[in-house]
């Protein structure tokens, strides 16, 4: 869930916040980012802006109401994948100890079919709990045992962004609406170097970067940005990089959070069923239809893939290939923990929300306190 949090956590502990902020987050000298105060660009092909507030058919919201939205990280489909992952490492290393134990456990100990069996089976075992142990910063601490997602509460009432996330990441902390900056074409890095940024034909290398729109499993999509305070700081105080919406995340809901929080909730389009994100832990069943079939749904109802009240093949499919991992996913979730907001800092403006449950909330509109 805080994958990409992770890896930019690790470079900054490698190279230096700076660095981190250059390539991981892809904010530098040659980005283009937005500001709370522009709005969409015309395109001259086209009589409509380029892009339109709106959150594209994908599960985003937490919360909408007149005084703010609240919306999560990208990730959720990184703890399924997770959980496969280290079903199959801890398989490993089950099969090994147990390799260790029935192959030394008739022979004479001391002998020589013992010692090269103990050998064997301790260089077995030591391998994959290096492999467990080199996953654990990057793989396995960012969707367990930490908290279950992030929560980004933007808040027009007050102009400030409340951001809950786990502490190794940043921490909760209270920013500046107006100070914000938009970049709305990240891409994970994957196989390029801070080296690049610096070679003279930088653009070439930023140009693969988008061409290649974070490799095989789509690894892009909205980057919040906070420069720090003073640029001549060394220690950046006031500096803050937020992943905000799901993956493939772009311009759209960048317009979307800008809209309300610029002119408010009539503004911007209201959210359909398949555009609310579940509070608090999936059942089976919730997470199976909501977070793997919504998509697909989404196509079968826009794509006519199927007849009213119909399901397509391929969303039979994907009920198929994901139910067996269902009840491991929830599992995961459950070693995790539900994130609230601090009561000092107001963020409801008086109205307490619930902290459980999926779609709109009421009341809508109410007096601040």
């Amino acid at each position: 869930m805080f994958n990409c949090e992770s890896g930019f956590l690790a470079h900054r502990k490698k190279h230096g916040q700076r660095e981190a902020v250059e390539l991981i987050a892809d904010i530098n000298h040659y980005t283009e980012l937005q500001s709370p105060k522009d709005k969409p660009k015309k395109n001259k092909k086209k009589k409509n802006a380029d892009s339109q507030p709106g959150l594209d058919w994908q599960r985003t919201l937490f919360d909408r109401n007149e005084h703010f939205i609240e919306l999560s990280n990208m990730g959720e489909e990184d703890r399924s994948l997770m959980v496969m992952l280290s079903g199959l490492f801890l398989g490993l290393l089950g099969f090994s100890i147990s390799f260790w134990i029935f192959m030394t456990i008739d022979e004479p100990v001391f002998s020589k079919w013992w010692k090269l069996s103990m050998f064997f089976g301790a260089c077995m075992t030591t391998v994959v709990l290096w492999l467990n142990y080199m996953l654990w910063p990057l793989q396995y601490a960012p969707n367990f045992f930490t908290l279950l997602r992030a929560r980004y509460r933007f808040n027009r009432t007050t102009r400030k962004v409340y951001v809950l996330r786990p502490a190794r990441y940043g921490g909760n902390v209270v920013l500046d609406w107006d100070r914000v900056q938009a970049h709305v074409n990240w891409c994970a890095p994957r196989e390029m170097t801070h080296d690049d940024l610096r070679d003279p034909v930088a653009r070439q290398a930023r140009q693969a970067r988008q061409d290649n729109r974070g490799g095989q499993f789509g690894i892009c999509g909205l980057v919040l940005y906070w420069p720090p305070l003073d640029a001549a700081d060394k220690e950046r105080k006031g500096e803050e990089v937020l992943w905000v919406g799901p993956k493939l995340a772009g311009e759209n809901l960048w317009q979307y959070i800008r809209t309300f929080m610029e002119e408010g909730m009539d503004a911007v389009p209201e959210p359909t069923e398949y555009e609310w994100l579940r509070k608090g832990f999936h059942t089976v069943g919730q997470h199976i239809e909501e977070t793997v079939l919504g998509p697909s749904r989404v196509l079968d109802r826009l794509g006519g893939r199927a007849g009213e009240g119909e399901t397509s093949i391929q969303t039979s499919f994907n009920f198929m290939l994901n139910a067996v991992w269902a009840p491991l996913h929830c599992l995961a979730e459950r070693l995790c923990s539900w994130p609230t907001f601090p009561e000092e800092w107001n963020s409801d403006c008086g109205q307490k929300r619930r902290e459980s449950g999926l779609g709109p909330e009421e009341p809508l509109r109410w007096t601040a306190r």
